[in-house]
């Protein structure tokens, strides 16, 4: 029988931060699973997360479409952004290169860099055919390359158009503050306490702040942060959640950009600039 299954593997937060703040989308389980049905049968599907911190539905919709949720909970509740999803992920790839001989495509919807040496590795070692199928914006240039092919995540019903209404502002100082028994400094992780500094500083000295121009900052080595483009996307995802940042999408100069604005009225912002401003 000819080597002509696919195996798909999903690292489902990274597609769907990178969804959300590239092109205001959730992912749809049944377009992600077309999309590697399109190189042969799927013999395997899993995705991975801690399912905890993310709507409920996904696992149903995951399982309608035949994808297979692997629930990996956080390395520790004190270590923000950190899962051992990438871990099981990898170990999971390399069981199918293993033991799966009539599995001859991968399809990896990552965009990841610490899969480059499984990608190498399943290409060069076991003769498989791999794909990299993630977000543009928030894709390893180093982990396409150490590919086959990349088929980009975009779908029509993924990109945001001028004619989509976005939510409304939140109103001046309707927030979610800290429960009664916490202080401010147990509500942000001092990466998250640095991103607001960051974009603070950003807010100040530039025209006007979208998404990307916020991410090619945090991920520079100048700002010093050591942050990951994955941990980038669940932090503006949550400050947006929490109404610490605003976004909205509008033309500027002939293009259509998505605009971030930092609510300055928002308590754990003022708590962040006011220690910042003390420490000066």
């Amino acid at each position: 029988m000819a080597e002509n299954e696919v195996a798909l593997f999903i690292d489902f937060e990274n597609i769907r931060y990178g969804l959300k703040n590239n092109y205001g989308r959730e992912p749809d389980p049944q377009l992600l699973m077309g999309k590697a049905r399109k190189y042969g049968p799927v013999s395997q599907a899993f995705a991975y997360a801690d399912f905890t911190e993310h709507p409920d539905y996904f696992r149903r919709k995951l399982e309608v479409a035949g994808i297979t949720p692997r629930d990996i909970p956080r390395r520790s509740p004190d270590v923000a952004h950190k899962s051992s999803s990438d871990m099981a992920m990898l170990m999971d790839i390399i069981d199918c290169l293993l033991d799966r001989p009539l599995v001859g495509t991968l399809i990896l919807m990552t965009g990841d860099s610490d899969f480059i040496r499984v990608v190498a590795r399943a290409r060069h070692r076991f003769g498989k055919k791999v794909i990299i199928s993630g977000v543009p914006g928030s894709v390893s240039n180093d982990l396409i390359a150490s590919a086959d092919a990349a088929d980009p995540m975009i779908e029509p019903e993924w990109v945001p158009v001028t004619a989509q209404p976005e939510p409304p502002a939140p109103p001046a100082f309707d927030f979610a503050l800290p429960p009664e028994n916490s202080t401010f400094d147990s509500e942000l992780s001092s990466l998250e306490r640095e991103l607001i500094r960051l974009i603070d500083r950003l807010d100040r000295t530039k025209p006007y702040l979208t998404f990307l121009f916020v991410k090619t900052h945090a991920l520079s080595p100048t700002s010093q942060l050591n942050i990951s483009p994955m941990q980038v996307d669940m932090v503006l995802t949550k400050f947006k959640e929490r109404g610490i940042l605003r976004d909205e999408v509008r033309e500027q100069d002939g293009r259509t950009l998505r605009f971030l604005y930092l609510i300055r009225e928002h308590p754990l912002v003022q708590h962040i600039l006011k220690e910042t401003l003390n420490s000066v």
